[in-house]
Formats: structure tokens, sequence, C-alpha cells
């Protein structure tokens, strides 16, 4: 008689309708490449509320979640500092991801309503990416010596007093 080893099969099933689409083909949280030009910059990184989560030196790589919370993208502010270079920001966001989509075929709805709203893997974060140019705070002019400049290029013409001619 031939023995039928059933538990594969419900191992199987139980992972395919516990489990979301997204959370299978794309996983938890997302690596980021943060860059600089030039590099050595300080990067922060706070998240939707404004919470600094992550203090790094560029180059740098860092794991980022996608989701603020249940069916909530998460959106990061990262802020570059460098001695003598104006501070600058850029943003990296979450968007949703195209796997998440194929819980109509693999994780039904319980793949759509529960495990990839939880997990966050109904989002992918953009750009992965980023690569920041920062501006040299001493070779850019402030407010008063671009006045100073535009009146050097271009200085006031000289005007005659006028003359008033008074008849009675």
């Amino acid at each position: 008689m031939k023995k039928i080893h059933i538990l594969p099969f419900i191992t199987l099933v139980a992972l395919v309708l516990g489990s979301g689409c997204a959370s299978i083909v794309d996983g938890g949280d997302k690596s980021v490449q943060i860059n600089s030009n030039p590099s050595g910059a300080k990067v922060t990184i706070a998240d939707k509320n404004g919470k600094p989560i992550s203090v790094q030196t560029t180059p740098a790589v860092v794991s980022l979640k996608r989701h603020h919370g249940f069916f909530q993208p998460e959106k990061y502010k990262l802020t570059f500092e460098a001695p003598g270079y104006y501070p600058a920001e850029a943003s990296v966001s979450s968007r949703m991801n195209g796997w998440y989509a194929g819980n109509v075929l693999f994780g039904g709805l319980l793949g759509i309503l529960i495990v990839d709203p939880a997990t966050g893997a109904m989002w992918t974060l953009s750009p992965r990416e980023l690569t920041w140019n920062l501006v040299s705070s001493e070779t850019a002019l402030n407010e008063e010596q671009l006045k100073t400049a535009q009146l050097e290029a271009n200085p006031p013409k000289k005007v005659k007093p006028a003359t008033v001619n008074r008849s009675n």
C-alpha cells in the first residue's frame, strides 16, 4: 500500500495562503544607497513624523521600513550637512509595489488585506539610490554680496541736477 505524504502539501498550502505575494517575492525592509558630492557629509534620516531614525556619513547604505503603519506608506526626509556647504534636504518615499497585485493570483484576500499591509511589502521605496550635490557656502554669494556685485557691474548713471525756472 502506497503511503500518502500529506504534511508537505498542507505546509505548502499554508505558506501560500498565509503569505502575501509582495511579501514572498519582495521581502521586508529595503536598502537605500545614499551618496553626496563631496562624500563625507553627515546625513540625518527622519521618518514621516520628523523623528530622527538614523545618522550616517556618506556614502552609506541604510535599511529602511517601507511602511509607517497598516496601509500607510512611509516618507523619509534626509538632511545633508558638511562643513563649508549649505545644508540640503532630499526625500525617499514609499509607492505601491507592483508585486502587491500578485495577491490576486497567489496571496488571496489574506495577502491583500493583512499580510502585505502589515509587513509593508505592499510598498516599495523610491529612489533606491540617491546622490546629492552639496553647494559650497564659500563660493556662493549671500544677498548683500550679490547686491554689491550688481552695483559694481552696473554703476548708477550720474544725473545732472534739475534746474527750475520760476517765472512770475
